[in-house]
């Protein structure tokens, strides 16, 4: 009797050990393994799968939301929101060239001017300010009245040194939305790259009047107010007539953003 009691513990205590090292092995796999082979009938509708990323996205959870799109695509491969979204989270994440990638798969099987503006501003983060700059043409031409497409296009010009196209492309997207604090920011960059510090304060001043808090596109990415402090710091304006010197922001204001105006594929 005693020798059966225990093999019936050392039974269970091996039971116990293989499901806890098959709990580990799956927890370790993490999301790269999420899109495994699928087969058979998909677990939920495509929409579910969307809408569970979008609440990731608006909860800021990048991991989530990137989980759930991996999941999704591993049964929807053709399936363009979820590959913007996933190329979102991706961005969101400081992982550009994957995010461009994803929206790149994306495009053909849906153009819409947030799509390139989702890859534009992956571009950007990579310093690719020309094929930046191609996909805000590309989204202007297909909706001339979506500022997004202007944010992008303004930065790529600012990164290829047309400073005075780049604000121009900025006053486009402040007429079409002027109440956006992601414009203002990026307006107050352009104007200290060109050494106006007192414009530069206003619009950053305005930005964060209107929302301090909102989404930046990516790690380290500087906020409005960060930017203003450094502006105050040691802008120093630039006389009539002369070519700027390099300003405080001048590193910054080349750089893409989403901000208040995200641009992930779904709603945009």
């Amino acid at each position: 009797m005693k020798s059966s009691g225990l093999n019936l513990v050392f039974l269970l205590l091996s039971l116990c050990m293989l499901v806890a090292a098959a709990a580990a092995a799956s927890s370790s796999v993490g999301i790269s393994s999420a899109a495994a082979v699928a087969s058979g009938t998909p677990p939920q509708d495509v929409s579910e799968y969307i809408s569970e990323a979008k609440a990731a996205v608006a909860m800021q959870n990048w991991t989530g939301a990137l989980l759930v799109t991996t999941r999704g695509t591993a049964w929807y491969p053709d399936n363009a929101e979820l590959l913007c979204l996933q190329g979102y989270s991706h961005r969101k994440m400081g992982q550009y060239a994957q995010a461009v990638d994803e929206v790149s798969r994306a495009i053909p099987l849906d153009p819409k001017p947030v799509r390139f503006a989702n890859r534009g501003y992956a571009y950007l983060a990579l310093k690719n300010y020309t094929a930046a700059l191609a996909d805000a043409d590309a989204g202007i031409a297909l909706n001339a009245t979506y500022p997004v497409s202007y944010g992008v296009k303004a930065l790529a010009l600012q990164g290829v040194g047309r400073n005075s196209d780049a604000l121009a492309a900025m006053e486009t997207a402040l007429t079409l939305a002027p109440d956006s604090a992601h414009y203002w920011h990026i307006k107050g960059r352009i104007l200290a790259s060109q050494g106006d510090c007192s414009g530069a304060a206003a619009a950053l001043e305005k930005s964060v009047e209107l929302d301090q808090n909102y989404v930046l596109p990516w790690p380290g990415f500087g906020s409005a107010s960060e930017n203003l402090a450094t502006l105050k710091a040691g802008c120093s304006a630039v006389p009539s007539g002369t070519t700027p010197a390099k300003s405080p922001l001048g590193w910054i204001a080349v750089a893409a953003l989403a901000g208040a105006a995200i641009a992930y594929c779904p709603r945009r």
